[in-house]
């Protein structure tokens, strides 16, 4: 093999070493978070048919997919996000499921797209999604759960917030095609701001002043932009339940003591958000690109020939999240303890004392040393709290030499009293 052949493709990474431990610890802590508020896991698979995403996906997205046929020459594709499985998902196997149902997610994304800084052609989502809630409870409830995990990294985040519904009805009330109306928002989405107002002024000026105007407007001032709109908007009454959202929810976040901003301007890659939509970014990070984020998308089960019904859910970019933690993050515990044993010594008493020490939920290794100083050594090395030493010694007596590699202190401890002398040392 030449020297390249040792390398992943382009835009995809080998996670080894601390880092693999970082990341598996925050796909951990972002399950375990996700079920104590009552989400329940679910698997999608990595390869779906490409129809699932041509019609919602938006246009960046559908121009990075990777898209393939199989040897039946059936057309597929990696998912490049996880929504839309989900909203398939439900409508084969959840749908008589009691309502709210609640998922959650940790799952690889693939988009071709140009590497750089915190993006990448193979990337970790981790999401929530709430399906059968029509009032903002859903959305805080998934969008809350986030910021706790987040809390529990200890990652200081804000809110960017949006509402696409004023948008959509907007354009739908001068007449824009959908298709336009995906384009215009993907360039908004871009801060693409004056050529989005051209586009729209292509079918209409008053349309392209509008949506000027619109994207001017604060938080405050957007019901009275619905009333000075409503003979233009397309089903005024949703637009205003929305926009109640949108506030209920940025209101709702301030009271729980979160950063929560109104940007007219965030409408998000995916064309299938209906409303309230949502960044997360990191606080007193280098990172200034956002950590994920989140929305809407009621009806985008009829995209798939199945009844309409409410969704809301979220993804957070796992890849950013651990670029965004501050260098100073540690991990709870790495290797608790490496077992050695003398070369005399028979297996199964170390794979004893592995046993034991799993029952404590203590982490352990073994190895088979000629000289107990380079299996301390090479505890060291590992990085490990303890080195457990087993020569002949000890295991006539039922006992083990126990090394704290934090402070050089060594005892002698009973086979039996060691699972709890080291759970209790470890938590010192």
């Amino acid at each position: 093999m030449g020297d390249k052949e040792y390398y992943p493709p382009r835009g995809l990474r080998d996670i080894v070493g601390r880092e693999a431990y970082v990341y598996e610890y925050v796909f951990n802590e972002f399950r375990r978070i996700s079920r104590l508020h009552g989400f329940q896991p679910v698997l999608p698979p990595t390869i779906e048919y490409y129809r699932l995403f041509e019609e919602k996906s938006g246009e960046e997205i559908k121009k990075t997919m990777y898209v393939f046929e199989d040897k039946a020459g059936r057309l597929l594709a990696l998912r490049p996000e996880v929504t839309a499985s989900i909203t398939r998902i439900y409508l084969r196997k959840l749908r008589g499921e009691v309502k709210p149902v609640k998922l959650y997610y940790v799952s690889q994304c693939f988009r071709y797209e140009e590497p750089q800084f915190g993006r990448y052609r193979e990337f970790w989502q981790g999401g929530l999604e709430v399906i059968g809630v029509k009032d903002v409870s859903g959305d805080l409830e998934a969008a809350y759960t986030a910021s706790r995990f987040l809390d529990a990294l200890g990652l200081k985040h804000k809110y960017i917030v949006g509402n696409v519904a004023i948008h959509r009805s907007l354009m739908k009330g001068y007449g824009i095609p959908l298709d336009v109306q995906d384009h215009v928002l993907h360039l908004i989405d871009k801060s693409m701001i004056d050529e989005a107002v051209s586009v729209l002024k292509k079918y209409s000026i008053e349309a392209g002043m509008a949506m000027k105007d619109l994207l001017s407007r604060s938080i405050d001032e957007l019901e009275s932009f619905i009333r000075e709109y409503k003979d233009v908007l397309v089903d005024v009454d949703r637009v205003v339940f929305e926009n109640e959202r949108l506030i209920g929810f940025i209101t709702s976040l301030r009271e729980l003591g979160y950063e929560a901003v109104y940007d007219p301007g965030l409408v998000r890659g995916l064309a299938y958000y209906t409303g309230l939509i949502y960044e997360y970014k990191a606080i007193s990070s280098k990172l200034r690109i956002s950590i994920g984020g989140g929305g809407r998308y009621d009806g985008l089960s009829t995209v798939y020939g199945g009844p309409y019904e409410y969704f809301t859910g979220l993804a957070l970019g796992l890849d950013r999240v651990i670029l965004a933690l501050e260098d100073g993050f540690s991990l709870s515990r790495g290797l608790d303890a490496v077992i050695i044993l003398s070369t005399d010594i028979p297996l199964s008493y170390g794979l004893r004392i592995k046993s034991l020490l799993e029952d404590y939920g203590l982490s352990s290794m073994m190895v088979v040393v000629g000289k107990i100083g380079k299996g301390v050594r090479l505890a060291s090395r590992k990085a490990a709290r303890f080195a457990l030493i087993i020569g002949r010694r000890e295991y006539s007596s039922g006992s083990v030499s126990v090394k704290d590699l934090s402070s050089g202190v060594q005892v002698e401890v009973s086979l039996e009293a060691l699972p709890l002398y080291l759970y209790s040392e470890a938590k010192t």
